[in-house]
């Protein structure tokens, strides 16, 4: 290992062990794992190449660097992630938010402000990113979010408390919406995120996913549909009058969602797509 600790020469050797493991994001990913070891923002460490680090902090980053050869989620090792122009809390046994989802946040928006919408689901909320957004960006919505992970409501009650938002988001455990069932619980809206992959790609995804990321919050079963079905049924009797549901969904799986949908009676099914082009949110209305 390096003996001399300033920020170039330590960048150069985490660029490098990095990019050994094919890890292609490995220029960033050293930049952030530094910025990290010695707490400051990736923009001071591209800026300050001679800036001295301790060998305490220097040790810290040998350590983060080990951790992502082991192809680690770098958002993991940092501990939280970008979502929404927010950082949230993140740590291994939720799974991190992605861009993609932001899409389903800014219908989510649309809807609650041309509705006028204030009772909000965010069902698998895994770390509360979806529901904490909505509450954050509109200051008249309640919203609860509902996860069957114990992790996951731990770090939902953490990013509620980074924003203040306790007053108006509630955390419940709940295997998908039994609880609201049970206590007649009903909402204006439901925005879910559920795990859509298929059993059978689980095991060609990335090994930063498929090693680390919960299976529970990726595998949608056989075809990928299980959660879309429990769901649509449940929310049957927890969608007030003219309620919309709104799904995340995987690029090909618009047609087996719409069908889904139609079979329990719903209306003004629409999809929308990201900013890739790919469809990636169902929206519905109860009828």
């Amino acid at each position: 290992m390096v003996e001399f600790y300033d920020v170039s020469t330590l960048l150069k050797y985490g660029y490098k062990v990095l990019k050994d493991k094919k890890i292609i994001s490995y220029i960033l990913d050293s930049q952030l794992l530094l910025g990290k070891a010695i707490n400051k923002d990736r923009l001071f460490i591209v800026i300050n190449a001679d800036y001295k680090v301790t060998k305490e902090e220097a040790e810290k980053y040998y350590y983060y660097l080990k951790l992502r050869e082991e192809k680690m989620p770098v958002k993991y090792i940092l501990g939280q992630c970008e979502f929404m122009g927010m950082d949230f809390i993140v740590k291994p046994g939720v799974l991190i938010p992605r861009p993609d989802t932001e899409t389903l946040v800014e219908q989510a928006l649309k809807e609650i402000d041309s509705n006028e919408f204030y009772n909000i689901c965010d069902l698998c909320c895994g770390t509360g990113a979806i529901g904490v957004s909505l509450a954050k960006f509109v200051e008249h919505i309640n919203v609860i979010c509902c996860d069957i992970s114990d992790t996951a409501c731990e770090v939902a009650e953490q990013n509620v408390r980074r924003y203040s938002l306790s007053k108006r988001i509630s955390i419940v455990k709940s295997d998908l919406m039994e609880y609201f069932i049970l206590n007649e619980i009903k909402f204006n809206m439901i925005v879910c995120n559920p795990p859509y992959i298929k059993e059978s790609v689980i095991d060609t995804l990335m090994e930063d996913v498929k090693n680390y990321e919960p299976h529970e919050a990726l595998s949608g079963g056989e075809d990928g549909l299980e959660f879309y079905r429990k769901i649509v049924k449940q929310s049957l009797k927890v969608l007030i009058e003219n309620g919309i549901l709104m799904f995340e969904i995987g690029y090909d799986q618009k047609k087996d969602v719409t069908s889904i949908l139609m079979k329990y009676g719903f209306k003004n099914i629409t999809c929308i797509k990201d900013l890739a082009g790919k469809d990636r949110v169902i929206k519905a209305v109860i009828a």
